[in-house]
């Protein structure tokens, strides 16, 4: 039987842990679920993003709605304008390390790493 040198063996045992649960630019597209909803004055509506551990939130419109948090991976998104209106929720995955066009159904923008849903403010 071969051996490997022991430098050799610990250099792959390293590289294989510190593959194990990374996150790939090529394979981790982001999508927010849902993509799409309708709220009234003072509703509500849960968000989750996928494709990546961490995301940083973001709105279009700050005087139509607000957020729970502006970073991790669920958000409520809140109405506190009433009226006809549209405002993008983004999810952006944070520690992406760079920047590529993404290939969601809901996304939007042609940074990487990036999601859009839709809210219809009724």
């Amino acid at each position: 039987m071969k051996r490997l040198p022991i430098a050799s063996a610990a250099l792959c045992a390293a590289a294989f842990l510190l593959s194990a649960g990374c996150e790939s630019a090529e394979s981790n597209d982001v999508t927010i679920t849902p993509g799409h909803a309708t709220v009234s004055l003072h509703g509500s509506v849960a968000l989750s993003a996928n494709g990546w551990d961490n995301f940083r939130w973001s709105l279009s419109d700050g005087s139509l709605g607000v957020l729970s948090a502006t970073v991790g991976r669920s958000v409520v998104y809140t109405a506190v304008s009433g009226g006809e209106a549209v405002q993008h929720v983004t999810a952006t995955a944070i520690g992406y390390g760079g920047t590529s066009s993404s290939s969601s159904t809901n996304a939007t923008s042609s940074v990487g790493f990036q999601a859009t849903a839709t809210i219809s403010h009724k």
